[in-house]
């Protein structure tokens, strides 16, 4: 797992973990792959987390609410994921405890 500024000047963290997709009426698992989420800001907050595997062959993207420095909320139905928050912490904000 690594962390980095990349040339857009947005945090990235790059990590190997095992994939599985929910079509809503199964989970599949399709293998282990590299994937790098990125960051993004929106007026100096951020604003979105852009998740890609396997360069490209799956991108997701999570939108984040804060108030002030303390995430409030996110778009998303299942859990945030723990390399979403290292990542919004890595950068300076909050994350509570009971999006772990």
């Amino acid at each position: 797992m690594k962390i980095f500024t990349n040339n857009h000047g947005n945090l990235e963290l790059e990590f190997f973990s095992p994939i599985n997709i929910d079509n809503g009426y199964t989970n599949e698992y399709k293998g282990d792959f590299i994937s790098t989420m990125e960051l993004f800001f929106y007026d100096g907050t951020p604003s979105a987390i852009e998740w890609v595997v396997n360069d490209g062959e799956f991108v997701e993207h999570i939108g984040l609410f804060f108030e002030n420095k303390k995430l409030e909320d996110y778009d998303g139905v299942f859990e945030l994921p723990k390399e979403a928050i290292k990542l919004i912490r890595k950068a300076g904000y909050v994350v509570p405890k009971h999006f772990e």
